[in-house]
């Protein structure tokens, strides 16, 4: 039985007996290559279901909907290791009760999928661990050692390039799993902190805004990539401000649901080389 099955079958178990009230999973999109999400509220609905290699979105952030988890009854959620990290970080910010969340977990390796024992996220210690030292994604290897191997200003000119293409649609706020806020900073204008037109400077102070506030807790699904209609490569800023906090604080988000965010936490021996 493949893994889509395995699924939809467990799918229809959970919904049957009332243990979750939803299913949130993957569906068939607008072309045979595309899955989008789907809720499915009844076992006769999970035929619909799909899971493969297509499945690229991370789901989780459906869960922190406005009211979704009020009831206290269960959810069930197709999640690939990076949604699970995800409701790591949400539970760890009070946002979501873990034990409310019965994950479906997979994981994708080039064109197949294999699925991920446990329903819990405290199943995955050992899977999250293996995960940390592992070395970042290398899709993007070759513009990643080319921007390393800049100078500052070099560095500069080519985000300034980036930034200049975005248009402020804030696709990459709405896919997002940890911009959970109900209004953003930018939605303000008493007092306005981010300039909303789309010129140089509003478009440098959104996305370092951003970038600042995902720093230890972006989980590298890629769901701003791929959102971005300007195809500004949102994910390496992430990345990097990952591998600083990895560096400096030996924090690598989504780890578990009682840790701690990098900002949230002090320590007395924590280094203080920004000071200098």
């Amino acid at each position: 039985m493949s893994i889509q099955e395995q699924y939809r079958k467990k799918a229809a178990e959970l919904l049957s007996s009332g243990e979750v009230k939803l299913v949130i999973g993957y569906g068939a999109g607008t072309t045979p290559d595309r899955r989008r999400p789907l809720f499915v509220r009844s076992a006769d609905e999970t035929s619909k279901l799909h899971l493969d290699a297509a499945c690229e979105a991370n789901l989780s952030g459906y869960l922190v909907t406005e009211g979704l988890l009020a009831d206290k009854k269960k959810v069930g959620i197709f999640l690939g290791p990076e949604g699970i990290r995800s409701v790591n970080i949400l539970a760890s910010e009070s946002q979501l009760d873990p034990d409310q969340i019965v994950i479906m977990g997979f994981n994708r390796e080039a064109e197949s999928v294999s699925a991920l024992e446990g329903s819990n996220v405290r199943d995955f210690p050992a899977m999250l661990a293996a995960l940390k030292e592992q070395a970042p994604g290398t899709g993007e290897q070759a513009l990643v050692e080319r921007i390393e191997n800049m100078t500052p200003e070099e560095r500069f000119t080519f985000w300034q390039a980036e930034f200049e293409k975005c248009i402020k649609c804030y696709a990459c706020r709405q896919v997002c799993p940890m911009c959970y806020c109900r209004r953003c900073i930018v939605d303000n204008n008493q007092p306005q902190w981010v300039q909303t037109s789309s010129h140089t400077l509003g478009n440098f102070e959104w996305n370092l805004v951003r970038a600042f506030h995902l720093s230890g807790r972006c989980v590298e699904c890629g769901g701003c990539d791929r959102a971005c209609p300007v195809n500004i490569p949102l994910r390496l800023i992430n990345r990097r401000m990952a591998m600083e906090v990895l560096d400096a604080y030996d924090h690598f988000s989504g780890m578990s649901p009682d840790q701690e965010t990098v900002l949230a936490s002090f320590k007395k021996d924590d280094p203080e080389t920004f000071i200098l």
